[in-house]
């Protein structure tokens, strides 16, 4: 068998391992799904962001946001603000739950991430983001 062949195996890998634990995710009731932690992670990031701002953020539809931000507005996770330069918009910004909510997110991702790679050496690591990064851009262009 090739190398690519074996690169491309690994990759559909990863990817049914990704949609597993999604199906996890959806089903555990408790936690945040991986949608809404990403739309969380990049509204941490900005501060304050428009429901269409995290959508593309979690690239999902502006529809699928709205319901979303419903459903965490309610859990007390973010709350909806009049924009502070623009009274027609609203922003989404992060109570002290969401804020504290995504920094335990973040920990238990930092926590996986280094015990998966603690034995990897750097020069494998540095070829994975030359792959990961053609892979990207391929999808990126199909």
């Amino acid at each position: 068998m090739s190398t690519e062949v074996e690169v491309e195996q690994a990759v559909a890998a990863m990817f049914a391992a990704f949609r597993r634990k999604r199906g996890r995710e959806q089903q555990s009731g408790g936690g945040l799904s991986g949608t809404q932690l990403r739309a969380l992670d990049g509204l941490a990031d900005a501060g304050r962001a428009t429901a269409r701002q995290l959508a593309d953020y979690a690239d999902v539809t502006p529809a699928t946001m709205t319901g979303m931000l419903d459903a965490l507005e309610n859990r007390g996770v973010i709350r909806r603000e009049r924009s502070l330069t623009d009274r027609r918009a609203i922003q989404i910004v992060l109570t002290d739950q969401g804020r504290e909510m995504v920094a335990e997110a973040r920990e238990r991702w930092r926590r996986r991430w280094q015990e998966a790679m603690s034995d990897v050496p750097s020069e494998d690591l540095q070829a994975a983001i030359r792959v990961l990064g053609k892979v990207t851009d391929m999808f990126d262009q199909m």
